[in-house]
């Protein structure tokens, strides 16, 4: 069995879905797909064993390219799976926002309804107020009236006992 050896970088993919082109290497693992950087072999793209150049971990040399077909379609359902993901996202995204808007409208409404008692109560609170100005006026006006009387009796009983 003849082995290559070749520099490689691997692509980092935060995709999660069934990868359907994708092999197994010997491990059955889903093999990793990388990029060579070999001169002869410059940004081509191959698939590998994940446990390649990890510490520690065995790995079983696993090695297919990935040219033509195979990889766009590999490279496809990686976007596709990127879009689903993000799709996802979005839908929780409004959810929340959803949520938040349903949650201020609440707030909104018990706001507008103590606002409402307290426009109410002010009311009542002017309506009081306003009773009891117009209660002193008339107790006011009932002392002027009372010390005009007393005066007037004054007045009189003096022009009584000088005549």
């Amino acid at each position: 069995m003849v082995y290559v050896r070749m520099s490689s970088s691997t692509l980092s993919s935060s995709s999660s879905g069934n990868r359907t082109c994708q092999p197994l290497c010997f491990c059955d693992l889903q093999a990793t797909l990388r990029y060579s950087n070999t001169p002869r072999n410059p940004r081509r793209p191959f698939f590998g064993c994940p446990n390649y150049n990890t510490k520690g971990l065995p790995y079983c040399k696993f090695f297919k390219w990935a040219d033509g077909d195979q990889y766009m379609q590999l490279e496809l359902q990686e976007r596709k799976n990127e879009l689903l993901r993000k799709e996802k996202e979005v839908d929780e995204r409004l959810r929340d926002i959803k949520k938040r808007e349903i949650e201020l409208r609440k707030r909104e409404d018990e706001i507008e309804k103590r606002e409402m008692v307290q426009d109410g109560r002010d009311e009542e609170f002017l309506k009081k107020e306003l009773m009891l100005f117009e209660k002193e006026a008339g107790l006011t006006r009932s002392r002027t009236l009372l010390r005009l009387s007393w005066a007037v009796v004054v007045v009189v009983c003096c022009c009584l006992v000088t005549w």
